[in-house]
């Protein structure tokens, strides 16, 4: 008999709901991070995706439900403390410092983390610039790079600051076919190595969630509406209805 691997929650959300005035933009949303797994969120336009990945950040705060980072409770902390616990995100329009240069954006990247730490070694800049790519634009200004390359910046940042869990928004949103590739080997390469724990992806390209993901959450009008892999939410009835049957 084979023993069942036991699996770490990293992330739980118990019930997280999000109202803005009058509109529930979440709704009794619960699920797991698990470690050493890529989770992909899809959903349509408006289904309430980009809110719950700032819900788990911080960015918004929890109207109903809780938020559990490595057991501990984080629903009511501020998302500089929630960062300072090993949680980052690549935000979807990326948030660098477009006057400065590519190698002092990176050298940038870990005070995310922590305010008046040392920045990141030589060595690590020049290792993040190989990872994401840049090796050859390090002495450019940020500005100056492509939507595609100033996301791969973004990314460098995010992972100078030495996360745990990774938050991503449509990372591939403006990349050509090759750099979506190369998106999923690294996040696959990262979880793979264990340089992070647990990723979280929002993606309209579903090819590209196949590629990267071990589990997969369907989100319509606020909620979970299907949990599975891949294979088993796109033969889902509710979620062709709602989603995966609209994209054909």
């Amino acid at each position: 008999m084979t023993a069942t691997a036991v699996r770490t929650a990293v992330v739980e959300a118990r019930g997280l709901s999000k109202s803005f005035g009058g509109f529930r933009a979440v709704h009794d949303v619960s699920f797991e991070l698990h470690e050493h797994e890529i989770t992909g969120l899809v959903g349509s336009n408006g289904a309430g995706k980009t809110t719950l990945l700032n819900l788990i950040y911080g960015r918004n705060s929890i109207t109903d439900g809780r938020l559990l980072l490595d057991g501990t409770d984080v629903t009511r902390q501020p998302a500089f403390r929630r960062v300072r616990r090993g949680l980052g995100m690549v935000f979807q329009h990326t948030t660098i410092f477009p006057t400065m240069g590519v190698r002092e954006n990176l050298r940038l990247g870990a005070l995310r983390k922590h305010p008046g730490a040392d920045p990141s070694s030589p060595d690590e800049i020049e290792a993040m610039l190989e990872r994401v790519g840049l090796a050859e634009q390090g002495d450019v200004e940020a500005a100056t790079l492509s939507h595609g390359e100033q996301q791969w910046l973004e990314i460098g940042m995010v992972l100078l600051a030495k996360p745990t869990v990774v938050l991503l928004d449509e990372p591939t949103s403006g990349m050509t076919k090759a750099e979506a590739a190369r998106m999923a080997d690294l996040c696959r390469t990262l979880i793979e190595q264990q340089a992070v724990r647990s990723m979280m992806v929002v993606e309209h390209n579903i090819d590209f969630i196949r590629h990267i993901s071990n589990h997969v959450l369907v989100m319509h009008r606020g909620t979970i509406i299907a949990a599975g892999t891949i294979d088993e939410v796109q033969h889902d009835q509710a979620v062709r209805d709602a989603f995966l049957g609209r994209q054909a």
